[in-house]
């Protein structure tokens, strides 16, 4: 039998919140049974069209595994921007799941790991699910620097390191007092919808998603502290604008 031999990977590991309190009211409430089933069609279309897509990305070096309501996803850091490509894949499903109720928490890690179609194991995917699960507390995806000490090692092909560097910061905001992460600023990407009314659609749903589970978690501590950390973004996301967008603030 031949020896394998672990890779450095970007690896990102993501988790559904509140998945398996879905799961538990589903036998009793189908309208919770039907957003299960919509919420796991896509995520097995991220994995599925990564392999047998139009726009399969193996051949750069992508991976994607799915789970029950869980999603890897890894580049090979040989990959050109391959760390800029995997926090955009992140923004547009965390986009696309909390469109459909679901908010995301994770983690995004370089190391070494194997992954394939079959199997996906190792130190950073180890780094990357401590991060979630330990590390991340609210609806966030936490980054490690070295993503971005990486990529910039290996920038995209048409990029600078100056020019990849500043498309990397437009994609995270920093955790206060602690330079070795950052958090995924999904919320403020409003380039990646079809256009300025898609994305005003967007923030007015989610704004409305915000106020219902405040009031729906107002008793449960633990799940409305993650709301009223996710009100606290949405809020500096509106805020820093360059114009006033005051009627969407909560």
């Amino acid at each position: 039998m031949n020896d394998i031999h672990y890779e450095t990977r970007y690896v990102a590991f993501l988790d559904l919140l509140g998945f398996k309190d879905m799961v538990d009211q589903s036998a009793k409430k189908q309208s919770i049974l039907n957003k299960i089933n919509k919420v796991l069609n896509y995520t097995y279309e991220v994995q599925h069209n990564n392999y047998d897509g139009f726009m399969s990305l193996v051949e750069f070096g992508k991976q994607v595994t799915t789970f029950s309501d869980s999603i890897v996803i890894s580049y090979s850091t040989s990959t050109p921007g391959g760390g800029f490509h995997i926090l955009m894949d992140l923004i547009y499903i965390c986009i696309d799941l909390l469109d459909n109720g679901i908010l995301v928490r994770g983690g995004v890690t370089v190391g070494q790991l194997i992954h394939d179609e079959q199997k996906c194991f190792g130190p950073a995917m180890n780094e990357a699910y401590t991060m979630e699960s330990d590390e991340a507390i609210y609806p966030r995806i936490l980054i490690n620097k070295n993503v971005l000490d990486f990529d910039l090692e290996n920038p995209g092909l048409a990029n600078t390191v100056e020019q990849e560097n500043k498309y990397l910061l437009g994609l995270i905001k920093t955790v206060p007092g602690n330079k070795n992460l950052f958090i995924l600023d999904y919320l403020k990407q409003y380039n990646e919808l079809d256009d300025i009314y898609a994305y005003l659609d967007f923030i007015s749903n989610t704004r409305d998603f915000i106020i219902k589970n405040l009031s729906k978690f107002k008793e449960n501590e633990r799940v409305y502290k993650k709301y009223e950390w996710l009100k606290r973004y949405y809020n500096e996301t509106i805020q820093s604008f360059h114009i006033d967008l005051g009627e969407f603030l909560i």
